[in-house]
């Protein structure tokens, strides 16, 4: 149903249409947990995160945007594409379902079949016309032609509607040049870390400096075309000593912070950490804020938010045994 929830499945695209899975009984049931604020279809990660009191980045909140006048809706709203899991990098934390190359060589294990045939791109354009918003994710959706063929239809149907492209940064060519000319795109880059060294080691196979270079080339679309910018930021072990200067980057470009939270593999995550783990990282962080925070504008929020979300955690005593702690 979206990127967190994987659990509850409404439907097959190999074997069920677009327009069946829609009006399909599995999704009306889903419809009607949610109107109750029941989350027990999958929904864990939002739950838990309402359930600590924690409001910022929810991801249920990205569909407040899209007011709903009936119990079944006649078209989506918005969609999200993610296609295949063709990526070129071996990100640590990710696993072979989002990335082509960490299956071949990480897993050894051969290619994924493609799961869209030419039905569902025919059918598909029915729908486009009728979305507020269309979302693109990875693997990386500038690697994969399923992702072009749905912009080749939405530009041939002379749409402008709305994309949001999350990308690692390390492709820019003819071709993506041509979607940025005829779509508005908003871009989000997954970087994970400020410096080199952090950012190749969680991004293997990544080159800091091309990713710099594309995000210069992003941020000029970005002003020219007056859509958004932001990065996103997978917090870890590796990587949260950095994020307060990520954030002091961010702001100097007037780009915005999305924190993921990092759930699995386990020895990543920063949530299953003992308590007095975490408390020593709070205390650096705390120590840290004493500089940072005069430093920081637009992405200050983010700073706070992320320091209270550990901080509570700290607080109620959930360690790696949580019950309450959801795993995909």
């Amino acid at each position: 149903m979206c990127c967190h929830n994987v659990r509850y499945r409404v439907g097959n695209i190999a074997t069920e249409t677009i327009e069946a899975i829609w009006r399909g009984e599995k999704l009306q049931r889903l419809r009607n947990a949610l109107a109750r604020y029941d989350m027990r279809s999958g929904c864990r990660f939002c739950d838990w995160r309402i359930s600590g009191g924690h409001f910022a980045s929810l991801t249920m909140t990205t569909y407040d945007r899209f007011p709903v006048e009936e119990a079944v809706p006649v078209w989506p709203q918005m969609m999200e594409f993610s296609m295949t899991n063709s990526c070129n990098l071996e990100c640590v934390m990710c696993t072979g379902q989002a990335s082509s190359a960490i299956r071949a060589r990480r897993e050894r294990l051969p290619p994924l079949p493609r799961a869209y045939g030419e039905a569902f791109f025919i059918e598909l354009q029915r729908f486009l016309p009728h979305l507020k918003r269309a979302k693109f994710l990875g693997g990386e959706p500038f690697l994969q032609p399923e992702c072009f063929r749905i912009w080749d239809l939405m530009i041939g149907l002379d749409l402008r509607t709305p994309c949001h492209v999350t990308t690692n940064g390390t492709q820019w060519n003819a071709k993506i040049e041509r979607v940025l000319e005829m779509l508005p795109v908003n871009i989000s880059i997954s970087m994970d870390g400020i410096s080199r060294q952090t950012v190749e080691a969680i991004r293997f196979g990544a080159s800091y400096d091309v990713i710099m270079q594309n995000f210069r080339s992003f941020h000029s679309y970005a002003r020219a075309n007056n859509t958004v910018l932001s990065l996103t930021f997978c917090l870890m072990r590796q990587n949260w000593h950095e994020l307060g200067e990520f954030c002091v980057f961010a702001d100097k470009w007037d780009c915005l912070v999305f924190v993921n939270t990092v759930r699995t593999p386990a020895a990543h995550s920063l949530y299953t950490l003992s308590p007095p783990e975490l408390k020593l990282i709070l205390a650096s962080m705390e120590k840290e804020s004493s500089t940072l925070l005069p430093k920081l504008r637009g992405n200050l929020s983010v700073w706070v938010d992320e320091f209270e979300r550990l901080r509570a955690f700290v607080r109620r005593g959930q360690t790696k045994n949580s019950r309450r702690y959801p795993t995909p």
